[in-house]
């Protein structure tokens, strides 16, 4: 299919891109527009004017220090997942990305683009909240940050209001001695998650210290897995799994039931990945 007419800019300036979104009711940001040319093409959403930002100049940064990783809004999925340094400073992009559509989706595909567009499937948005990011946003009312927790509201609805633009998001540096794990369950490599997990676990002696678990696919927004959190405190390699396994049960009660899966399924599925993913920390504490 062919998208119902539009008219297109292509800014240079933050200030120039904010104008032009500010100039219809219906503008939209084109980034890499993975998610949002399909949409266009099928009709399923209404754009008047789409605002091209690959020009804006920096909004293609990606720098690294000792205390993260900062991603412009225009900087593309494959860019940060070659970047060596941005894998040593939080490797749970790496991890991420790795598991994000094909080649030449990721050659494309932003990873602000993918926060904004907050697929419930999505692995980068479960990656923000697990490590706790903060996303820079621009707009009519002026500037502002918000955390990545408060940030996704829905199924593919933000914090984000008409007008406003994503010119970065920070990933702060995972804490010493953790171990960051993406690992998911789908049909094929390459398609959206059934269930997926967000594991940033620290590890001490042979047993878990802590850990920041966040699953995706599950429900209309990452899901922070405070029961198992609170349940893998002290875990060892050598504990039953049975006490942990039941805190994601009860963490996933919710989760979604449709004809992709239904919701117990999605329970287990992340129930084992969770075990599954204190055991590789474990076993990576070993080998250090």
């Amino acid at each position: 299919m062919k998208p119902a007419p539009f008219e297109y800019c292509r800014p240079s300036t933050v200030d120039e891109a904010l104008e032009a979104l500010g100039s219809s009711e219906s503008s939209r940001v084109l980034a890499g527009g993975q998610s949002l040319i399909p949409a266009m093409n099928f009709r399923l959403t209404d754009v008047s004017l789409l605002v091209d930002i690959n020009r804006v100049e920096g909004l293609d940064a990606v720098t690294c220090d000792s205390g993260g990783v900062t991603v412009g809004a225009a900087a593309t999925q494959t860019r940060v997942l070659e970047d060596d340094g941005a894998a040593s400073v939080v490797p749970g992009l790496r991890a991420a990305l790795r598991h994000v559509g094909h080649l030449q989706i990721r050659d494309r595909g932003t990873v602000c683009g993918s926060l904004a567009h907050a697929d419930p499937a999505a692995e980068l948005p479960a990656v923000a909240v697990a490590t706790g990011a903060a996303i820079d946003v621009t707009g009519p009312a002026g500037e502002r940050r918000i955390d990545a927790a408060d940030f996704f509201h829905g199924p593919f609805w933000t914090a984000l209001e008409d007008g406003d633009l994503i010119t970065e998001v920070r990933f702060p540096a995972p804490p010493p001695r953790s171990v960051t794990i993406v690992d998911e369950i789908c049909r094929r490599a390459g398609d959206f998650a059934v269930a997926g997990l967000v594991a940033v676990i620290e590890v001490d002696a042979g047993a878990v210290r802590s850990a920041r678990l966040v699953g995706f696919g599950l429900g209309g927004v990452p899901t922070r897995l405070q029961a198992a959190e609170a349940a893998i405190g002290g875990w060892a390699a050598d504990h039953p799994v049975v006490t942990l396994t039941e805190a994601v049960m009860a963490d996933t009660t919710d989760a979604f039931d449709d004809i992709h899966a239904p919701n117990w399924y999605r329970g287990e599925a992340v129930a084992a990945l969770t075990v599954r993913a204190a055991l590789r920390a474990l076993a990576t504490e070993e080998e250090v």
